[in-house]
């Protein structure tokens, strides 16, 4: 059997392509369960089933790549979800930076799901190189996968600081109705007024403020 994928986070050069190493009772119990449950984009259940074949064949090279395949796709699904949000942190222009901070906590959340996921992936995967330490494919998906963890930490790193940093130099009271903010929970608006210095205020607030101009 060969593993053939093509999706929205798939490497730019193609599909991976890689045969299973798999036994006829294997293939039986496992392998063909877990495929009929991703058919339907039952991914979670197909990881199942194949951690329980893994249970019972732990050294199965098939049954530890499928576990690796089946995590990139939960993770897949994770990010295809996150892209229909709206975005969290938005630039509206002329030094204007609106945050939504349920909305950027709950996407970091998000984001640390993807990186635990794909960090299962690239466990299993390097289980199969220290067997089989020359499979040119599943190298070549271990560096997707790692490449993958680099983008997905840098861009969680860049959110949180941003989400953190913020608020420390703005203060946390709104400058039009000059009651605290929750930044954790509420959206608000960070509006440059010099070189070193940043307004907040609360997003109704700087409508408000819009409103009057």
């Amino acid at each position: 059997m060969v593993i053939k994928n093509r999706s929205a986070l798939a490497a730019p050069a193609g599909a991976f392509n890689v045969p299973l190493k798999c036994t006829p009772e294997e293939t039986k119990h496992f392998v063909e369960p877990a495929m009929k449950e991703a058919e339907s984009s039952n991914f979670a259940g197909a990881l199942e089933v194949v951690n329980d074949g893994l249970n019972a064949h732990p050294a199965s090279e098939g049954l530890l790549f499928l576990r690796s395949y089946f995590c990139y796709k939960i993770a897949d699904s994770i990010s295809s979800e996150l892209s229909t949000l709206p975005r969290p942190i938005q630039p509206l222009g002329e030094g204007v930076l609106m945050v939504d901070g349920a909305m950027t906590n709950q996407m970091l959340v998000r984001f640390q799901e993807i990186v635990k996921v794909l960090g299962d992936a690239e466990e299993a995967i390097n289980e199969i190189l220290q067997v089989n330490p020359r499979n040119n494919e599943v190298t070549a998906f271990r560096s997707y996968i790692d490449s993958k963890l680099q983008k997905l930490g840098q861009e969680s790193e860049n959110m949180r600081m941003t989400f953190t940093n913020t608020p420390n130099i703005a203060g946390n009271f709104c400058v039009g109705c000059r009651k605290n903010i929750s930044f954790d929970t509420q959206t608000v608006v960070f509006r440059k007024t010099s070189s070193t210095q940043l307004e907040v205020w609360h997003l109704p607030c700087f409508k408000q403020l819009g409103n009057k101009n």
